[in-house]
């Protein structure tokens, strides 16, 4: 059974208007052969307006022709058509409006500088192509690794050192002259009191209660000092001022009678007063009081002059004086400087201030008399070994002196009750 042929359905558009020709004009042919003809363009011309010697060509080639692998050594006539027909186009070699010059003009027009510039160059890139082929030779050393002997020539082994660390791309910086200085001549773990013992003897158990006895002297003379400090100087809740007692420092000398003494004191203390005076046309300079004011005020000027210069004249005879007081002073400032040179190492064993807080000496860990025990099985220890270490590091320097963060809620928390743990009451 054959099928009926499939109708085109008839594009009803109205052709009155040149933009519904472009859109619904089938113009492929028209593209194709404006792509050939400008394919022609630029690679030669159009074959059109091209005469017949280039288009056609009389074979003379003889039987007796080279041919290597069934081809010729010449190319293909198919691959001429991509080449510039060098007949009809002609060589664009113009820049910038100037034909360019031949290389021998060209190397006559430069500069001097040019020429050093251009000497530079080639001997800097002679000098890293040395460079790179010497750092990639193996390199090579008189001195064995591995033989266990050592350098007779140096025993710090400074050559070994230099021989590993340089190929390995290790080497270490040079440190600074303070960087294997200690922060503190103290130890690392101090020896404690002799009276902490469990089993301490008589005297050094005392020394040591006399010592914590002193310490809280200090602390007791301090907190009586700030307290005269803040406390004392206001009143008691007892002591405190009520109202009536204010009134009556508010209102005392007002119903005393004197009102008329105090009208004429009030009327002196205005006379006291000094007001500036209202100013007046009368009391207007005239020309010749201001040429006057400013010849003085010139005059004034010439003396203070003429005074400074006689002092610095009287500078030079008193050079005797002068070098005396420069040794005195600098007698003083190497005083100071030995001062805190002295100072310096006085306090070098001291705890510095590295943070914001201050440091702080621990408690001293002791046992009264009535706690000490002669069996170390049942003596309670006092302290505690990581805060000791904690402080030793601060004592010596090594870290800063730092508080526990106290930990601040921002919210508060929920509770709630689950229901696998929720209490049965009955």
């Amino acid at each position: 059974m054959m099928e009926e042929p499939t109708r085109v359905k008839r594009k009803r558009v109205s052709k009155n208007k040149k933009k519904s020709w472009r859109k619904h004009t089938d113009i492929t042919d028209v593209e194709e052969a404006l792509d050939d003809e400008r394919m022609q363009q630029r690679t030669g011309g159009l074959a059109a307006e091209k005469p017949d010697e280039t288009l056609f060509f009389v074979d003379k080639a003889t039987d007796n022709e080279e041919v290597v692998g069934r081809r010729r050594l010449r190319p293909l006539r198919c691959y001429a058509n991509l080449e510039p027909d060098l007949n009809t186009v002609p060589a664009f070699i113009k820049r910038n409006g100037r034909v360019p010059k031949s290389k021998t003009n060209i190397r006559e027009r430069k500069t001097k500088k040019q020429v050093m510039a251009e000497e530079q160059r080639r001997k800097a890139l002679r000098q890293r192509k040395i460079k790179q082929s010497m750092s990639e030779a193996l390199p090579q050393s008189t001195y064995d690794l591995w033989s266990g002997k050592k350098n007779t020539k140096n025993t710090e082994g400074e050559e070994v050192e230099t021989f590993y660390l340089e190929y390995t791309k290790q080497r270490r910086v040079q440190p600074p002259s303070h960087y294997r200085e200690k922060t503190s001549g103290l130890p690392a773990v101090s020896v404690p009191h002799p009276g902490a013992s469990y089993n301490p003897a008589f005297d050094d158990h005392q020394d040591l209660l006399m010592k914590a006895v002193e310490i809280e002297k200090l602390k007791e003379k301090k907190e009586k000092k700030l307290e005269k400090s803040l406390d004392a100087k206001f009143p008691s809740k007892e002591e405190a001022p009520t109202e009536e007692t204010w009134l009556s420092e508010m209102s005392a000398g007002l119903f005393d009678g004197d009102v008329a003494h105090e009208d004429e004191g009030s009327s002196d203390d205005n006379d006291r007063l000094s007001v500036n005076p209202a100013v007046r046309r009368e009391g207007k300079k005239t020309r010749r009081q201001r040429r006057i004011e400013k010849e003085r005020k010139a005059q004034e000027k010439a003396l203070q002059q003429a005074k400074t210069e006689k002092q610095r004249k009287q500078e030079l005879l008193r050079l005797k004086s002068i070098k005396t007081e420069i040794k005195a002073r600098e007698y003083k400032l190497e005083q100071r400087q030995n001062r805190k040179t002295q100072l310096r190492t006085l306090y070098k064993d001291k705890p510095k201030r590295l943070g914001k807080f201050k440091f702080e000496e621990p408690e001293i860990e002791l046992k009264l008399s009535d706690e000490l025990t002669g069996s170390l099985r049942e003596l309670k220890p006092e302290g505690h070994l990581l805060e000791d270490r904690f402080k030793a590091l601060q004592r010596r320097n090594v870290i800063e002196t730092r508080k526990r963060a106290k930990l601040v809620r921002k919210y508060k928390p929920k509770k709630f009750e689950k229901k696998g743990h929720k209490a049965v009451t009955i």
